[in-house]
């Protein structure tokens, strides 16, 4: 969209009074490490005094034991939503082992051996042993190591009865196409995202160890590449080549979720290969599809309906259709103690409302190709302004394409409410730091900084945490409710998990 028809569809919807009435729904998941006082992962069970990782709505575990997953209610006010997450903080530090500190970045430190990487377990039932397969089937795919690496997903979606004036309609195939059409969007402008995102140009040279990998050396620990804004999101990062030759582009709900079923249920070769059960007779993977089930899906968005009476994901979206769009390509940001600051949040509000605002065709084969290509030069080398990339098949260098987005993104700042805070967010943004190159090895400029961390945090007593620690207690009682099944039980339950999708 040109700069004047940009400005011709705002000035629409803030005569329709969509700026007037927006309400955006947020929420924040954000997965990270708990490590020994030498910055170590921790070799520890996930502390009862957090509650049951298989319960607690609001703190769980990811890929290893250590590895935390906070996630925060639904909130329509950012600074609420950054409070609560900052809460989550405060309890967690103030309840983890007291030799134990809260690691800041989303690369992991360094790892002295890959056995000392815990898979998450949840509980003798069927859904605990359903999830610890899940990880054991990550970890035969693709190692335990490339698992470590953490980040934010971003929730965010428009109140229906805003979004029903952008639509100009009710109709759930109306708001798919909307969220889609957003999706799509987000998928063209990722480079961007990735280039004011990025923070993680520097790995331990642990990391990468026995790995193909392109990365330079930065000193006797550490590997990294100069211009590189997110090696987690590169190709020693949290990425699939199976998934990729997938080639979803989001042009339609049913197709999309068509390819997600033949992807689960569909034998692939090389984790067929690996079959269903371990030397020992037990599962390690709950599938030998291209994914084990729907989360196994890796992207920078997803489309997403909140859970309800146990449906799985594919379900719940063929059923009931998008809800919510999650974003998945944030680092953690080490500038900010819940690694994504108010700031950022309102600067990815901007960024989802030009995904929103902006027509979105459907993508073909060529522009998917188009879009591929600069997210490799983004991931790889984004960090250089002169760095080629391709927008509808017109190539320019990556600065330029940056400040005519920038340019785009304040003059929808202009037009809301709050619209002094969306242009701060839009210039503090650009002046974060970003990028961890420091004098200090990566794992010791880690260590020093989740020791500042969680002193701070242990020592804050500001924020009412009650009913953060009661969803902790009343999680090990509805634990204790659920019923303990035998190991045939459990086995049959998860060989049977994808029949009927």
């Amino acid at each position: 969209m040109t700069n004047e028809s940009l400005k011709s569809k705002l000035s629409k919807l803030k005569d329709d009074g969509f700026f007037n009435n927006l309400v955006i729904k947020r929420g924040i998941e954000k997965e990270f490490f708990r490590v020994s006082n030498n910055g170590y992962v921790s070799k520890k069970p996930h502390p009862e005094s957090l509650g049951s990782a298989l319960t607690n709505k609001y703190i769980t575990t990811d890929f290893a034991e250590a590895q935390l997953e906070l996630v925060t209610p639904v909130f329509e006010d950012v600074n609420d939503l950054y409070d609560f997450l900052y809460s989550l903080h405060l309890f967690v530090a103030q309840n983890i082992d007291k030799n134990e500190l809260l690691w800041p970045f989303s690369m992991p430190p360094k790892i002295k051996k890959e056995s000392d990487i815990h898979l998450g377990y949840y509980h003798q039932s069927n859904i605990g042993l359903l999830k610890h397969v899940y990880r054991r089937g990550l970890k035969v795919r693709y190692g335990p190591t490339m698992q470590c690496v953490s980040g934010m997903h971003y929730n965010f979606s428009i109140k229906p009865s805003s979004l029903a004036i952008f639509t100009e309609s009710n109709d759930q195939k109306d708001i798919d196409n909307a969220y889609l059409g957003l999706i799509r969007n987000f998928k063209r402008l990722f480079w961007f995202v990735l280039s004011e995102f990025g923070q993680t140009n520097v790995v331990d040279k642990t990391f990468v160890n026995n790995r193909d990998h392109i990365l330079k050396k930065l000193n006797d620990e550490d590997m990294y590449l100069k211009n590189a804004t997110s090696l987690r999101m590169s190709e020693i990062g949290y990425q699939s080549k199976a998934q990729k030759d997938l080639c979803i582009k989001y042009n339609s709900l049913p197709g999309f979720l068509k390819k997600i079923k033949d992807a689960i249920t569909m034998p692939y070769p090389e984790f067929e290969k690996r079959g269903l059960r371990n030397s020992n007779g037990d599962l390690h993977q709950i599938s030998n599809g291209i994914i084990q089930i729907e989360n196994e899906y890796y992207d920078s968005i997803r489309p997403k309906r909140s859970s309800s009476n146990n449906m799985r994901p594919y379900e719940l979206l063929k059923n009931f259709g998008i809800e919510y769009v999650e974003i998945r390509g944030i680092d953690i940001s080490p500038n900010d103690l819940t690694g994504m600051s108010v700031h950022q949040i309102h600067f990815l509000d901007l960024i989802l409302l030009y995904c929103l605002i902006n027509p979105s065709p459907e993508i073909s084969n060529d522009e998917k190709n188009e879009i591929d290509s600069n997210d490799y030069k983004a991931i790889y080398e984004g960090r250089d302004k002169s760095t080629e990339i391709s927008i509808n098949g017109i190539k320019t260098d990556i600065g330029s394409a940056k400040e005519k987005v920038i340019k785009d993104l304040m003059l929808i700042a202009g037009h809301l409410t709050e619209n002094d805070k969306a242009q701060d967010s839009i210039e503090h943004v650009l002046k974060t730091r970003k990028g961890i190159i420091s004098d200090n090895a990566f794992h010791d400029e880690g260590l020093e900084k989740a020791k500042n961390n969680t002193k701070i945090l242990r020592s804050d007593d500001s924020k009412n945490i009650d009913g953060i620690k009661k969803e902790a207690e009343l999680s090990l009682e509805e634990l204790s409710k659920i019923h303990k099944n035998s190991n045939e039980e459990m086995d049959e339950y998860v060989k049977s998990y994808n029949l009927n999708l």
